[in-house]
């Protein structure tokens, strides 16, 4: 995997636990009161950002999981052929 991946993969990761602790902290507050709407918009956001930075992670893995199956399938494909020397 390459470093913007896993740059990628782990951001997306830190920012659906940010995600997951705001929707958290927000079920609590959920209900009648000054701050009902207010409430119900932060509790929208954080699971909207949870579902999408979840997917993202989720279509690194995908992604570079398939690329190490292929990779592995066709070592002949590698300019320096199967053993690592040159052809």
């Amino acid at each position: 995997m390459g470093r913007r991946a896993i740059v990628v993969f782990w951001g997306a990761v830190a920012a659906a636990v940010f995600f997951l602790g705001s929707a958290w902290a927000t079920a609590g507050r959920l209900g009648p009161g000054p701050h009902a709407l207010a409430n119900d918009m932060v509790m929208a956001v954080s699971v909207m950002g949870l579902g999408a930075t979840t997917l993202v992670a989720g279509r690194i893995v995908f992604v570079v999981g398939r690329a190490q199956r292929q990779a592995r399938a066709r070592p002949s494909d590698h300019p320096l052929g199967p053993s690592g020397e040159e052809a």
